[in-house]
């Protein structure tokens, strides 16, 4: 008895183009899934760790740029700091007398002059020196708290030369104070060309 393949119902032609179809997609697709899956999720995995630490990095972006703007004020801050005036140091040391309660009798500052020794910042700028006298009449106690802020705390770089400190014959706690320093500071106004490395060499 033959096969008569046009009687066959349709059902028939669908399983079979079906169960074909998946046969071959087996073959060339689905075998190579399967023996590649577990490179392809270490490679997934790998992408998505990636992919977050450029997230937490793009997070952290306007963090470190406040960061930046903070520490170049500060930076600005101290070049400021660095390169005071005269009239920054004389206003500085006048504010702090009268902070700690001192009147002050006699307050001369000399003519500015360029240092000796000629020396110059990295930057250039000239180092220029003043003579200064100061004198008041007041207790030891603050005679030496001003000598230490002299010494230690001014933005100024000062050179206490010569100290006198003459007792009061009423009270000998207080006396007449005479004070003979020197301020060394910067002339921002002034910059020297500084010789280059050639130049030196020679």
């Amino acid at each position: 008895m033959d096969l008569d393949l046009k009687k066959l119902p349709k059902f028939v032609y669908i399983f079979v183009i079906t169960l074909l179809l998946t046969i071959v997609y087996w073959i060339f697709i689905g075998r190579a899934l399967i023996e590649n899956a577990p490179a392809m999720i270490q490679e997934h995995e790998d992408n998505v760790a990636l992919i977050a630490k450029y997230d937490n990095a793009l997070s952290q972006e306007k963090s470190i740029r406040d960061d930046i703007v903070k520490m170049q004020k500060e930076y600005d801050a101290k070049q400021k700091d660095m390169f005071i005036d005269l009239d920054t140091c004389s206003k500085e040391l006048e504010q702090e007398l009268k902070s700690r309660g001192i009147k002050v009798k006699n307050y001369s500052i000399s003519e500015p002059s360029v240092d000796k020794k000629g020396r110059i910042s990295s930057g250039g700028y000239k180092v220029y020196t003043v003579a200064i006298s100061l004198s008041f009449t007041d207790t030891y106690d603050k005679t030496l708290d001003i000598l230490k802020y002299l010494e230690v705390q001014t933005k100024g770089c000062y050179n206490v030369n010569t100290v006198n400190f003459t007792p009061s014959k009423d009270d000998k706690t207080k006396g007449d104070v005479n004070i003979s320093m020197t301020l060394y500071y910067y002339d921002t106004s002034v910059v020297v060309q500084q010789p280059t490395q050639a130049a030196t060499q020679k």
